[in-house]
């Protein structure tokens, strides 16, 4: 293992939640479209209730369209002992780096779904997931060759 960073991605949302994420963000431009240019939308209330209105459909198209649509991958910097969680949606993503403690140990786990998990623990028992594999005896040797590189204990569970 030369590179000592690691980024996990669970790769794309499936198709139709990126299909029903881009129609509610359509659906935001258009409440836009509709509010600023054409004021029909909202023309039988005040002022107040036309914005209170306005504000509470695109906050709820925007919250349904980022669920649908945000993924989350793992980065690890072993060099520097950091981890962050970065969310993206398309190009556009955040994260914030945590800086490890100390790490304690590489476990392998066996699932509820029969896939062997590998995961790296801190010395606070933080639990990082590190990669899943559906053969066993795959999961046991990555995690020992990732405990051997990091200097750290493995331990094999069932």
């Amino acid at each position: 293992m030369k590179n000592k960073n690691v980024i996990i991605s669970f790769g794309k949302r499936p198709l139709i939640n990126r299909v029903v994420a881009a129609f509610f963000y359509s659906l935001i431009l258009y409440t836009l479209y509709r509010y600023h240019i054409d004021e029909d939308l909202f023309s039988n209330l005040s002022s107040y209730q036309k914005q209170k209105s306005f504000l509470y459909s695109v906050a709820i198209y925007f919250v349904i369209a980022i669920k649908l649509s945000v993924v989350v991958n793992h980065h690890f910097n072993f060099q520097e002992m950091k981890y962050r969680k970065f969310y993206s949606v398309g190009p556009i993503g955040f994260g914030k780096w945590h800086v490890f403690k100390k790490l304690d140990r590489v476990s392998t786990f066996l699932n509820s779904s029969d896939k062997c998990e590998v995961n790296i623990w801190d010395v606070k028992n933080n639990k990082y997931k590190i990669a899943v594999f559906d053969v066993i005896e795959d999961a046991i040797f990555y995690g020992r060759d990732l405990a051997k590189n990091l200097k750290i204990i493995f331990k094999e569970r069932n």
